[in-house]
């Protein structure tokens, strides 16, 4: 048990979980989008993502003097040449296969490599502390990305209002999960928007994206909001969507883990909880297969 532990604690500060989560993510979209993505444009975002993660803690654990306070910024801390070196060899695997990506991802894909090197630009700014929100807006764009691009046809209100229900679901993630590092992350001299706002306004503002999140989850559940019509839905005309209520299930667990949140900050429970909650697209995928 203690060595399955480690391994797990290993997995998750090479940000592996993080990974498989957003390719998750991504293919229950293009499902519920009804767009036929690829499988180099899931092996593209999962390099993608796995690179912006591991660059950004290589970063933050290089800024940290002496013992980083986290796990994870130890790890990279410990191991800084090996893991540029693999970022290397995952950056030339990822430029091999964009060229079997379609144009119109693989030149949206190059914008989102634009904007995330302006990211991390901005990173070396001892001023810049909006960092949640730049990291929920890249996911966001990553892993709706291919499913938008390749989608045939127009999408419908109900599958674009996916998009925003997204960032707000991400958006809230990371804002916990400042919320609960602000002792860990003033200490080791990292900026965040939970730090920045202080710990009262950053509750405030967990607690309001958290109830958008979930409106917005019930509304788009309602046949008067968006029709009868909408795909995947359960039951003829009844227009009860599956994504939505997972969605409504994530927002609930973060909603449970930011209430609780004495009871999960043990042993990093909320930070395994609330990136595990990206795995449960996967109910997604197996209905709409």
């Amino acid at each position: 048990m203690f060595r399955i532990s480690n391994l797990y604690k290993i997995f998750q500060a090479l940000s592996l979980d993080i990974v498989l989560g957003a390719v998750i993510f991504s293919y229950a979209i293009s499902l519920y989008f009804l767009s036929p993505v690829s499988y180099s444009a899931l092996v593209c975002l999962s390099i993608a993502v796995w690179l912006i993660y591991t660059i950004d803690h290589l970063l933050d654990a290089k800024k940290t003097i002496g013992k980083p306070s986290t796990f994870r910024h130890q790890f990279h801390k410990q191991y800084r040449k090996p893991l540029v070196v693999m970022a290397v060899l995952l950056l030339m695997t990822g430029v091999v296969i964009a060229y079997f990506l379609p144009r119109i991802v693989l030149y949206n894909g190059l914008v989102g490599m634009l904007l995330t090197g302006i990211y991390f630009l901005l990173l070396q700014r001892n001023s810049f502390w909006q960092k949640e929100v730049c990291i929920a807006t890249g996911y966001t764009w990553g892993i709706c990305l291919a499913p938008v691009c390749i989608h045939w046809g127009q999408l419908s209100l109900v599958q674009l209002v996916l998009i925003p229900q997204v960032f707000l679901l991400v958006f809230a993630n990371l804002l916990i999960f400042s919320w609960f590092d602000i002792s860990n992350d003033k200490q080791d001299g990292h900026k965040s928007m939970a730090i920045h706002w202080g710990e009262k306004q950053a509750r405030t503002v967990i607690t309001l994206i958290i109830i958008a999140g979930v409106l917005l989850s019930i509304f788009t559940m309602l046949p008067p909001f968006f029709g009868k019509n909408a795909p995947l839905s359960f039951g003829e005309g009844q227009g009860v969507r599956p994504m939505e209520a997972i969605l409504l299930l994530m927002f609930g667990i973060l909603w449970l883990i930011f209430k609780n949140n004495h009871f999960f900050r043990k042993n990093d429970a909320y930070r395994i909880i609330g990136d595990g909650i990206f795995f449960i697209p996967v109910l997604f995928i197996v209905y709409a297969k």
